[in-house]
């Protein structure tokens, strides 16, 4: 069919986001139309959001914004910017940048503190900062930064900020359902992701819990939340008001791709959460063993780097333009660049939710090392493969 003549094929999907989508999901967005209100949307409404409270770990409430995860970035910073309002910004990557802008956007000021690209934020530098600071509010936090792959230790920020009063907004967006995260044994005030990376769900939907504390701040706003689309009050005042029949909020949900999240936190819990984070370190660790043992230097050390995903450093000499062509074109399978400018030239491979498994992180290794040599590199990819072989023989149990 015309229709798909320009869809790109792939084997596996292993950038950093969007993720493959579970067989699952897409067999339901195949049915027919769901209703957006009445009875039975109620109580599917009320099984997803049950079912993201489990993933999150949380009993606070969560709200779905239809849109990318930036809307619900955008909606809990709005949530507590006021004009004038002093947010602590850390720029450790691109998403750091990207809260920057939004702070901006709504009409707060950002009080930025930098850390080299590739290294993780230090809670040590953030206490100096709220010190130095004593008028921020708010702090937003990258915790799993996907254009470097580095994890920040968002339960330790937490308690910096918290012990200066500060609310923290807590971007989980390529860590959900992949790292273990705990919303309120770490009290996150807001924790914001969505459905497009670890939780192997299509693009679409952003999800946020807000705790006790973020609507406390709320609540002492001197002004009313800019906007209706991306304001928590308005959303959860049509929440409450509209419960038994349009419980979602003010707008039509995207009932599809409700019903594919469905489909995928129901795989998630099937497997277990303590399973899945587990594999997904498995995984991490698998394909960083091969890349070193290969000959390949990585970018994020081991004691930072992320479970959903791995950055490396292109061998010297080689173009990655050209690396991820010969992938795509004669392995099907998709990597990704840097977002922006990172500070050296990296590749990143994705390995979250439905291709954190064996057969994706052999074969897309075996595609990466066949691209260097192919344009003029000397990797080892018998010494990758016993490297990688040797992390799933030791985590067999």
């Amino acid at each position: 069919m015309e229709l798909f003549m320009n869809i790109e094929k792939h084997n596996y999907l292993m950038i950093p986001g969007p993720s493959e989508i579970a067989t699952e999901s897409q067999i339901v967005m195949a049915q027919p139309t769901i209703v957006h209100y009445g009875d039975a949307w109620v109580r599917m409404n009320e099984r997803v959001i049950s079912k993201l409270k489990r993933v999150f770990r949380t009993e606070n409430e969560i709200y779905i914004v239809p849109g990318s995860s930036s809307a619900v970035m955008e909606a809990s910073v709005n949530a507590i910017v006021e004009p004038g309002t002093e947010v602590l910004v850390e720029l450790s990557g691109f998403f750091g940048h990207r809260f920057r802008e939004i702070v901006e956007g709504c009409g707060g000021t950002p009080v930025t503190v930098d850390f080299e690209f590739g290294k993780a934020v230090d809670p040590d530098v953030i206490r100096n900062m709220l010190k130095e600071h004593p008028n921020v509010k708010a702090m937003t936090l990258v915790h799993n930064e996907s254009s470097t792959g580095v994890t920040n230790p968002a339960r330790e920020i937490t308690r910096v900020c918290h012990d200066a009063g500060v609310i923290l907004i807590c971007d989980t967006v390529s860590s959900m359902g992949g790292i273990d995260i705990r919303t309120d044994e770490w009290d996150l005030d807001f924790c914001l992701t969505g459905n497009q990376k670890a939780l192997q769900a299509p693009p679409g939907l952003g999800s946020v819990s807000v705790g006790m504390r973020a609507w406390g701040e709320i609540e002492k706003r001197k002004s009313p939340v800019h906007g209706w689309f991306l304001n928590l009050v308005n959303i959860r005042r049509y929440c409450n008001d509209w419960r038994d029949w349009h419980p979602q909020g003010p707008v039509t949900a995207p009932t599809a791709i409700y019903a594919a999240l469905e489909a995928a936190l129901d795989l998630i819990l099937e497997e277990g959460l303590e399973t899945r984070f587990r594999r997904h370190a498995i995984n991490a660790k698998a394909i960083r063993a091969g890349l070193r043992a290969a000959g390949i230097e990585l970018f994020v050390s081991d004691e930072v780097a992320s479970n959903t995903l791995t950055s490396f450093i292109v061998p010297d000499g080689l173009d990655e333009k050209k690396i991820m062509k010969i992938l795509r074109d004669e392995f099907h399978t998709a990597i990704a660049g840097p977002p922006g400018p990172i500070g050296k030239n990296i590749l990143r491979v994705g390995h979250m939710g439905v291709t954190s498994n064996r057969n994706a992180i052999i074969a897309v290794l075996s595609a990466i090392i066949f691209a260097c040599n192919r344009l003029g590199a000397k990797l080892s990819a018998g010494s990758a493969n016993e490297a990688v072989l040797d992390v799933y023989a030791s985590n067999s149990a």
